[in-house]
């Protein structure tokens, strides 16, 4: 048990090495950008995290992981945050490569705007729930920022990518606080679950990918116009 939240950590690296076999998501200098932002969103996510371990919000069972910690973090979430946004990545290259068609991007801002309000009422609900709080806040700050200060339009392609890494995701978060590996103080949420997981957990996932996904388009975009 020491070493499973280890395992499962690294696990979904494997999914973007079988990508690229499959299908070689990573060309035309594709790769230096998705390492580069996965790397800045491990970052700014584990920063969240670790805050949110400082004051007791996010807890961690030593027992339960290698014992290496960084800011009150276990090594081990940095490296689930890093391969969850890499291994997003090569998902969104790969649907982007076999379904290269945008036609239902002009529904993307209806979604995204949905989700806004969806997060403004965890909002006014859930006050002052802290990991609720975070967990929305940092949403739609991310949603504002792509949509409407953000001039790239790939929401489409990111949701549908999000779409299937929903699935890793819940298994993976899943096994962690069903084994509580990791625990989120109770009244520090909102209440709401998919079995023993926060529904938060979802939805600070697709502020982490969404996060992910726009900066290895601005700065793929970035590239080309040198």
């Amino acid at each position: 048990m020491k070493f499973l939240f280890l395992a499962l950590s690294l696990v979904f690296l494997l999914k973007p090495v079988g990508l690229q076999f499959v299908k070689k998501v990573f060309d035309h200098g594709n790769l230096k950008p998705a390492l580069g932002t996965s790397l800045i969103a491990t970052i700014l996510f584990s920063a969240i995290a670790a805050i949110l371990s400082m004051i007791g919000v996010l807890l961690f069972d030593i027992d339960k992981n290698i014992g290496v910690l960084i800011n009150e973090l276990p090594i081990e979430q940095y490296l689930l945050n890093f391969s969850l946004s890499f291994g997003g990545i090569a998902v969104y290259l790969y649907l982007n490569k076999v379904f290269p068609k945008n036609d239902l991007q002009k529904y993307s801002l209806a979604l995204s705007n949905l989700l806004i309000g969806l997060s403004i009422a965890f909002l006014f609900f859930a006050y002052p729930k802290w990991y609720t709080m975070v967990t929305f806040a940092v949403l739609i700050l991310g949603l504002l920022l792509i949509e409407y200060v953000g001039r790239i339009r790939f929401m489409y392609w990111a949701y549908r990518a999000f779409a299937v890494m929903l699935i890793p995701m819940l298994v993976i978060y899943g096994i962690l606080f069903y084994n509580d590996t990791i625990k989120i103080a109770s009244n520090q949420l909102s209440g709401m679950y998919l079995l023993k997981m926060p529904i938060e957990q979802c939805f600070m996932f697709l502020a982490m990918f969404l996060v992910s996904t726009f900066m290895f388009e601005f700065f793929k975009n970035r590239a080309a116009k040198r």
